[in-house]
């Protein structure tokens, strides 16, 4: 996967034609609660870092795109370990979300 993609991701057009209407309705009804969306998205991508970090430190044998490449394949075991650790990070990410709003 090339970095482009990830930025790529970012000028979806189909999310923002989502986000954007909702945003300025935001900004008229609420701008408080515009202002702690904004600061969530913003803090987003740390938390998401964190969790990545973790589960490699937790999990340096597992490599997620060897066992996407096996789950095409058809190895029922390598999607399996793909499932977890995607929960485990998932997991990983809400328990950040909690630590973060003690």
């Amino acid at each position: 996967m090339t970095p482009f993609r990830r930025i790529k991701a970012l000028v979806d057009t189909s999310a923002w034609i989502l986000i954007a209407p909702s945003l300025i309705a935001l900004f008229f009804i609420d701008q408080s609660m515009l202002a702690t969306l904004v600061q969530w998205l913003v803090f987003a991508p740390v938390l998401a870092g964190v969790a990545v970090i973790v589960s490699r430190v937790v999990f340096p044998q597992i490599h997620l795109t060897e066992l996407v490449t096996e789950t095409i394949r058809g190895n029922r075991a390598a999607a399996t370990l793909a499932a977890s650790l995607v929960i485990f990070v998932a997991i990983l990410v809400l328990a950040l979300v909690i630590w973060a709003r003690a």
